[in-house]
């Protein structure tokens, strides 16, 4: 939902608010699709959104009103290709939605704007360098740095741009890595390039780090996971773009994702992203399975409804060991069984817990119609909580179609 408080938020945190901005930052157009539009290899992003078109004209409508409600100013914006053709691009085919989707909004400025009787031509220069950056044309953002030195040399960021133009010069002319190299290469965009990045670029850094991330998840593609090492491996490079379904697809495929609680809850946290709530929850339920203890300490992280799940759980028996809450969620919502059965990544996984194990057959006896006894005498001897909380249940059909996936 687009309301005054996410609007307010944007502003706070970035100086404006654009629709299309909080849309990428919530998921709903996938980056690399974004990428894909502002290199010109599609025409516009009407069928990249993550959400139905009633969806989407929601919240349209939302942003329009709590922008005209914050008596917000609102501004147009042109959107150009990332290549030396530099074409103008259109998000949406129709002309409205491109208007709505782009524009940008600001809080009113009550005070004389005097830069206006000054020379600005260094602003214009500087302002053409942030474009040339963002967009990863760095010989052009070297160009528009020289002129900005000359314009005034006395200005505090020239050190800061002359550094990021050099790694993104080093990035487009080495796009391999060796493999002698990829810690140093992962551990300077971390510590020192995307902090620097953020300080000189602020709201515009993410397209200009983007590209940085992107070249280290491809060369990591091949390094093994370890655990002393969890940002070593493509999963955390994508994770910094963010590209949920490029982080999906990379830990989907991952040979030690059951071995690792940080890499399950970096697949938990796309598959949020990615809207898919269910295998988020049921991710969360295996983590707790096989790393108790680990899940205890990061599900306080989480909040949401996932937090008041764990909650409920506790309320229920104070008990209960803490590998048990999958079959807690199974029973709470019997719909995520067929994510169980149907997902590759969580049928892989497969559940290990004895008491988690029996819960899953006697939930598939009973939306099957068959004999649940040897099940329920079962699930009696090694959980007598969780059968009391299965026998309390009583909207079974209802959970089913309220949690489908």
């Amino acid at each position: 939902m687009v309301d005054i408080a996410t609007v307010d938020s944007q502003i706070s945190q970035h100086g404006h608010f654009c629709l299309l901005d909080w849309m990428l930052a919530k998921n709903f157009i996938p980056y690399a699709d974004y990428e894909s539009w502002r290199y010109g290899r599609i025409p516009h992003l009407d069928n990249c959104f993550t959400l139905t078109e009633t969806d989407l004209q929601s919240f349209i409508q939302q942003a329009q009103q709590a922008c005209t409600d914050l008596k917000l100013i609102q501004e147009s914006q042109e959107f150009y290709s990332w290549d030396a053709r530099r074409e103008s691009l259109k998000i949406s085919g129709d002309a409205q939605q491109h208007q709505f989707l782009g524009a940008r909004w600001m809080a009113r400025r009550d005070v004389p704007q005097l830069d206006l009787f000054m020379d600005n031509s260094a602003a214009i220069v500087e302002n053409q360098l942030l474009d040339y950056l963002v967009s990863r044309q760095f010989q052009s953002a070297q160009d528009a740095l020289q002129k900005l030195a000359r314009l005034n040399a006395r200005h505090s960021k020239l050190g800061g741009y002359q550094d990021l133009i050099n790694y993104g010069l080093h990035c487009t002319a080495q796009s391999q890595i060796t493999s002698d190299m990829l810690r140093a290469e992962a551990q300077g965009l971390d510590q020192e390039v995307t902090p620097l990045a953020r300080e000189q670029l602020g709201s515009k850094s993410r397209d200009y780090l983007a590209y940085a991330w992107r070249r280290l998840a491809e060369n990591l593609a091949q390094q093994p996971f370890s655990a002393n090492e969890p940002e070593l491996h493509s999963s955390y490079a994508y994770l910094q773009i963010p590209d949920w379904q490029a982080l999906c697809r990379c830990l989907e495929q991952e040979p030690q994702l059951c071995n690792s609680p940080i890499l399950i809850t970096r697949l938990a946290e796309a598959y949020l992203h990615c809207q898919q709530l269910n295998v988020f929850c049921l991710l969360w339920g295996l983590l707790f399975e096989r790393f108790p203890e680990e899940g205890e300490q990061l599900i306080g992280l989480k909040g949401g409804s996932l937090l008041e799940k764990w909650d409920q759980f506790l309320a229920l028996d104070e008990e209960w060991p803490a590998e048990v809450f999958l079959g807690f969620l199974l029973i709470q919502q019997p719909g995520l069984l067929a994510v169980l059965d149907n997902l590759p990544v969580l049928k892989k996984a497969g559940v290990q817990n004895p008491i988690n194990r029996i819960t899953l057959d006697l939930i598939r006896a009973r939306l099957a119609e068959a004999d649940e006894k040897p099940h329920r005498e079962a699930l009696k001897s090694t959980s007598p909580a969780m059968l009391s909380f299965y026998l309390n249940k009583r909207d079974w059909y209802a959970s089913i179609n309220r949690h489908r996936f």
